[in-house]
């Protein structure tokens, strides 16, 4: 019974370390955690969600999900991939789906008209405007690194959010995990971008076979953060 135990114990205590990056290459692991402003706490003296009687019916951030966010380095070339988005129509509305998502700044955008009725598609950030009649496709180019929006002009607060990013990337997870694996050794810097906090940014050393675990927090007054412990592959 105690070996069982011993050998619970370890399987647990090795779980949060992920498995070991390519042969000469590095790796950066750890846990996004958002940090609300200072003073800035739940309820109290009858003032709702933030302390405060004129924000009583504003609902209170949970900090301990982190919602959508990426954690990425810069490198070249950037990445690419396929990201497809598609116009759907409920009962309730018409929106873009998926709302929010993240792309290697190399890779190319598909949208897709998935309604019974044309829509004017509109990206910005390309200066484009297009009228996509139903079950008609667009495919899109990247317009730029970094955050931009897709909007459905005939449609109110139909949008969404695109994050390009310009190196390896990572979504977090919904506890706040995030990995980027197999990077090529050197000075970098981490990068942490969220559609509602400032970015943040951590100078990391990357050595080839370690892995480097680096937490950071994101906050309206955090700016750089976090702290980095490494690990070297072969010891796990």
């Amino acid at each position: 019974m105690r070996r069982a135990c011993f050998v619970a114990c370890l399987v647990l205590a090795c779980a949060g370390v992920p498995e070991p990056p390519a042969p000469g290459t590095s790796q950066v692991w750890g846990q996004l955690r958002l940090v609300p402003r200072e003073g800035v706490s739940r309820g109290g003296a009858g003032g709702g969600s933030y302390g405060d009687r004129r924000l009583r019916d504003v609902e209170f951030v949970d900090y301990s999900q982190p919602g959508f966010a990426v954690v990425f380095v810069e490198a070249e070339p950037p990445p690419g991939g396929l990201l497809e988005l598609a116009i759907r129509s409920t009962r309730v509305n018409t929106h873009l789906d998926p709302a929010i998502a993240a792309i290697g700044a190399a890779g190319r955008l598909v949208v897709h008209n998935a309604t019974s009725a044309a829509h004017v598609l509109s990206y910005p950030a390309a200066g484009l405007v297009q009228r996509l009649e139903p079950d008609e496709r667009v495919e899109l180019a990247l317009a730029r690194v970094g955050e931009q929006g897709l909007f459905v002009l005939d449609v109110p607060d139909a949008e969404a959010t695109i994050f390009a990013a310009p190196g390896p990337f990572s979504v977090v997870s919904q506890t706040g995990r995030f990995e980027l694996r197999d990077l090529a050794p050197g000075r970098r810097e981490l990068r942490a971008w969220h559609p509602r906090f400032p970015p943040t940014v951590e100078s990391v050393e990357l050595a080839a076979d370690a892995q480097l675990r680096v937490d950071l927090e994101m906050g309206v007054s955090r700016g750089s953060s976090g702290h980095a412990e490494e690990e070297h592959a072969h010891a796990h």
